[in-house]
C-alpha cells in the first residue's frame, strides 16, 4: 500500500497555505493582497473554465468524435496550449469560487483560479519530498521542501492563475520515475517503462515544454544501457505518444494540420523583447548565455549555500548525473540561437526542481541507504549528527521569514548573485515583466472616477481585462485608456508599468514639476508608478 510520510505530507500543507495566502489581484476588502493581474491570467481562466465546464457538462463523452467537435472545434476554443494545465486552472476556479467572496460582479474569480497553481506547486513540493525522504531521509526531504518553498520565482508562479506550476508538476511527475527506475544497473521493467511514457504523456498535454523531455531519455538511456535501451525507450516513446493524441481531441479534427499548426506557434508568434543588460534584444535573439544567468540570478541564498556544500561532498551519483542532465538540456536548447526566450526564467523554470534535489543531496551524505537496506531511516545516526541537522534544518527553514515569498512581488525578486532586485536593475536587468506591481494596495492609491493613460500596453485585451477582472478598479470607476504617446493631447494620469524592455526610456523616471501619485516597488526598484501630467512638464 502506498503511504505517505508526514514530512512530505506537511510540507505539502505548507506549500499550499503560503502559496494560497496572496493570491488577491485586488478584491475591494481583501486583506492580504497578491500581485496584481498579470498578462496572460485571463487567457488561461478564461480556457480553463470552458474546458472544465465542457468536461463535467460531457464526462466521458468529451472524447467521443461528436464531443470533441462541439467542444474542441468552437470558436471559443483557442489551441495555443494542450487542456491539462488549464483545466487544472478552471477547476480551482469552478470548485472554491463560492468561498472568496469580492469577484461576484467580475467574469471570473481570479483569487479561486490562482489556488490551481497554488495546490500543483504543493503537490510539486510533496512529490519532491518523498522522493528524498525514500532516498535519502528525513533530512534531504526537509531541505527539499524548505528549498522548494523559499525560491521567490517558484512561490510567485505559485500565485499566478498560469501554466507554469502545473507545467512544472508535470515535469517532475515525469522525471521521478526516471530517478527511481531508469538508474539501476538494468533497464527498466516494460512495465516501468510504459508508466514512465504515460508520465511524459500527461507533461505534453500540460505545455509544450514536454518536447524537452526526449533527448534527456534518450541520451541517458543509451548511455546507461547501450542496445538495451531500445524496448524501454520505445514502450516509453509510444505510451507517451498515445496519452498525447488521445486525450487531446482538438488534435483528432484534424490530425496532421493541428499538429503542425500547434508546433507551428513556437515559430510564428509575435515577437517579445527582454531587457538584459541593459539592452533591449528580440526575444530570437538574446545571448545565448540568458538562460544560464538567469537561472543563477534567481536562485536564494538557501539553495546556493545547499549547492556549495553538496559539491564539497563527493562526485555525483547516478541520480546526480540524471538530474544534472535534466537541468543542462533545457538550458543548453534554450541558449540556442534562433530559440524564442523572455519572461525571465519562466521557460526554463522547469530546471528548478531538480537543482533543488541537488542542493537538498548535501544531507544525504548521512543518511546513504546501505546495501540490504530498505529505509534509509534505519541507517545509525549519532545523536551529534541529527542535532546538527536540526539545527543547519532550522536556521533554512527560517530563511523565507522576511524574505520576498511573503511579498506579493516575489516573482520579480533576484537573489544574491544578482545582489538582489537592487543589485539586478544596478546592472540593467528586468524589473518586471509580468503587471504584478497594479495589484490593490496600487489602485487603492488611485483616485475614484478617474481615466487613466496607459503604457505599455502588452496586447490589445490588457486594460478591458483588467476593468472587467480586478474588483476595486471596477468599484473605483477607474477607466483605462491606452496611452498613443501623445503628451499635449493625453494630458492627465499616466500609468507607467516598468516593463523595461516595452516601457520608453523618457518614461522611466519622473521629470521636474511632475507629481507620483501611486507607485509600487521591490526592494527600491519601481514596477509601476502613475504620475499626473496636467500640470509641470510631459515625459
Amino acid at each position: 500500500m502506498f503511504r505517505l510520510s508526514w514530512i512530505s505530507i506537511g510540507s505539502f500543507f505548507a506549500a499550499l497555505i503560503l502559496s494560497s495566502m496572496l493570491v488577491d489581484p485586488g478584491i475591494v476588502e481583501g486583506r492580504l493582497l497578491g500581485p496584481g493581474l498579470t498578462i496572460d491570467e485571463p487567457f488561461d481562466i478564461q480556457q480553463g473554465v470552458y474546458l472544465f465546464d465542457a468536461l463535467v457538462q460531457h464526462g466521458p463523452l468529451l472524447f467521443s468524435p461528436s464531443g470533441a467537435r462541439e467542444v474542441f472545434g468552437s470558436p471559443a476554443y483557442f489551441p495555443d496550449h494542450p487542456p491539462l494545465g488549464r483545466i487544472v486552472v478552471g477547476a480551482a476556479h469552478d470548485l472554491t469560487s463560492w468561498c472568496i467572496a469580492g469577484s461576484e460582479s467580475m467574469g471570473y474569480n481570479v483569487p479561486a483560479a490562482r489556488l490551481g497553481s497554488c495546490f500543483a506547486f504543493a503537490m510539486t513540493v510533496l512529490l519532491l519530498s518523498e522522493f528524498c525522504q525514500r532516498r535519502y531521509g528525513w533530512a534531504s526531504s526537509v531541505c527539499v521542501a524548505i528549498l522548494m518553498i523559499s525560491t521567490p520565482c517558484l512561490m510567485g508562479h505559485a500565485r499566478l492563475a498560469g501554466l507554469e506550476s502545473a507545467t512544472n508538476l508535470a515535469w517532475v511527475a515525469s522525471l521521478l520515475p526516471l530517478l527511481a527506475w531508469w538508474t539501476e544497473s538494468r533497464p527498466p521493467s516494460t512495465l516501468r517503462a510504459c508508466l514512465s511514457g504515460v508520465f511524459w504523456g500527461m507533461l505534453l498535454l500540460t505545455k509544450i515544454q514536454g518536447v524537452l523531455l526526449p533527448p534527456i531519455v534518450f541520451l541517458w538511456a543509451v548511455w546507461q544501457f547501450r542496445w538495451q535501451s531500445l524496448r524501454p525507450l520505445g514502450c516509453w516513446t509510444i505510451c507517451g505518444g498515445i496519452v498525447f493524441l488521445s486525450a487531446w481531441p482538438w488534435l483528432w479534427l484534424d490530425p496532421i494540420h493541428n499538429l503542425q499548426q500547434y508546433l507551428g506557434r513556437m515559430s510564428d508568434r509575435s515577437t517579445l523583447y527582454c531587457w538584459y543588460f541593459g539592452e533591449r534584444f528580440a526575444d530570437k535573439l538574446v545571448p545565448w548565455h540568458y538562460p544560464f544567468v538567469m537561472t543563477l540570478f534567481t536562485l536564494p541564498v538557501g539553495m546556493l549555500l545547499c549547492l556549495l556544500a553538496r559539491v564539497k561532498r563527493k562526485q555525483p551519483d547516478v541520480i546526480d548525473q540524471l538530474l544534472l542532465l535534466s537541468i543542462t538540456v533545457p538550458l543548453i536548447v534554450f541558449a540556442l540561437p534562433g530559440t524564442p526566450v523572455y519572461d525571465g526564467n519562466r521557460l526554463f523554470l522547469i530546471v528548478m526542481p531538480a537543482i533543488a534535489v541537488l542542493a537538498a543531496r548535501a544531507f544525504s551524505q548521512f543518511n546513504e541507504k546501505p546495501k540490504g537496506t530498505r529505509d534509509p531511516l534505519q541507517t545509525p545516526i549519532s545523536s551529534t549528527v541529527v542535532r546538527w541537522q536540526v539545527a543547519v534544518l532550522s536556521l533554512l527553514a527560517l530563511q523565507p521569514f522576511g524574505s520576498p515569498i511573503f511579498s506579493p512581488y516575489a516573482i520579480c525578486q533576484y537573489g544574491p548573485l544578482a545582489g538582489g532586485s537592487n543589485g539586478a536593475a544596478w546592472m540593467g536587468m528586468e524589473s518586471s515583466y509580468w503587471s504584478d506591481g497594479l495589484n490593490g494596495s496600487f489602485w487603492q492609491q488611485v483616485p475614484e472616477n478617474s481615466t487613466v493613460f496607459v503604457a505599455p500596453v502588452s496586447h490589445q485585451y490588457q486594460l478591458q481585462d483588467i476593468m472587467s477582472l480586478v474588483p476595486i478598479v471596477q468599484q473605483r470607476n477607474i477607466r483605462l485608456v491606452a496611452y498613443e504617446y501623445d503628451p499635449n493631447r493625453q494630458k492627465g494620469l499616466l500609468l507607467l508599468i516598468h516593463r523595461l524592455a516595452d516601457l520608453r526610456p523618457e518614461l522611466r523616471t519622473v521629470t521636474p514639476g511632475t507629481k507620483v501619485v501611486a507607485e509600487t516597488s521591490l526592494d527600491d526598484v519601481v514596477l509601476a508608478r502613475l504620475i499626473d501630467t496636467s500640470t509641470g512638464k510631459s515625459p
